[in-house]
């Protein structure tokens, strides 16, 4: 797969394929994942690939608990699309907008091996009442140290600067 990995549209994000997509990265019933999209992810890096509908994407930003990490919040790509890559140049994007910051995500089984795959330091975390009988676990991926692999604003926000 070579399409272009770029920051989505809001009307992009706002379609019936991204929230499907959406659901399997997040496993929440639609009132909660409109919610989400409608109040979270403006607040959030999304970005993806679109291929006709969106095929992959990921939801980054800030930590919100003070510590110094890009958290990665959501990931998620369509089954016609896995094992094309896609995942880990996603992961790489979101890696690349702050370079010189660690990148956190929390899973579970169902995707530890992902990250695991990809470099990530893989610990056991506390439980989440959402998935109350799910092992979850905190997957740090150390940062790229070099501010010269940071995407630039122009990339970050697909050219509309």
């Amino acid at each position: 797969m070579t399409a272009t990995v770029r920051r989505l549209t809001a009307e992009e994000i706002d379609t019936d394929g991204f929230l499907a997509l959406f659901g399997e990265a997040a496993g929440l019933d639609t009132d909660a994942l409109i919610r989400i999209r409608d109040v979270e992810l403006p607040t959030m890096t999304v970005v993806g690939t679109v291929d006709g509908s969106v095929l992959g994407f990921a939801a980054f930003g800030a930590d919100t608990h003070g510590e110094d990490r890009t958290d990665l919040h959501y990931i998620a790509v369509a089954h016609e699309a896995r094992g094309t890559g896609l995942g880990s140049r996603l992961v790489d994007a979101a890696r690349r907008v702050d370079p010189t910051r660690p990148l956190y995500a929390s899973t579970d089984d169902d995707a530890v091996d992902f990250y695991r795959r990809l470099g990530f330091v893989v610990s056991d975390a506390p439980g989440d009442p959402r998935w109350p009988t799910r092992q979850r676990y905190d997957c740090l991926l150390e940062p790229l140290g070099d501010p010269a692999e940071a995407l630039t604003t122009t990339a970050r926000n697909g050219g509309r600067d």
